[in-house]
């Protein structure tokens, strides 16, 4: 019972993570935001924790850690279980507009694969991004 409280709880926290994303998005801007997503030393890179932000046509179009893919079209990326994880964010975020995936990457201090859950929320013509590895 212990391990699905603390999985909530970091449902809950990366859920609302990507609120504030949304929030700065609203208040300052697509341009100020995906500034500071990009940033490794911005507010929205917190140790493992980070956002990450899509096009709704799978366009990296900002990532803390992978500033080399931005521009790239991901849609076809898959996880090493195969799980082509970016089309089901797109096809979740692009329908309903949020949801939460798992898929197998590689943790970002450890280097680690591991299991990582992601919170996703659409917000005009973007999907943003940001979970926890388990």
């Amino acid at each position: 019972m212990e391990n699905a409280s603390l999985d909530i709880r970091k449902r809950i926290a990366a859920r609302e993570w990507v609120q504030k994303a949304i929030a700065m998005y609203e208040s300052e801007g697509e341009d100020a935001l995906l500034a500071e997503i990009a940033n490794p030393g911005g507010r929205f890179v917190q140790g493992e924790r980070y956002i990450y932000a899509l096009s709704t046509n799978g366009t990296l179009l900002a990532h803390p850690l992978k500033s080399e893919s931005t521009g790239k079209v991901l849609i076809e990326m898959m996880d090493s279980e195969g799980k082509a994880f970016i089309r089901k964010i797109l096809d979740i975020g692009n329908s309903r507009g949020y949801g939460f995936i798992d898929y197998r990457w590689p943790h970002p201090e450890s280097g680690k694969e591991l299991c990582k859950t992601v919170f996703f929320e659409k917000v005009d013509r973007i999907i943003l991004c940001s979970g926890f590895y388990s």
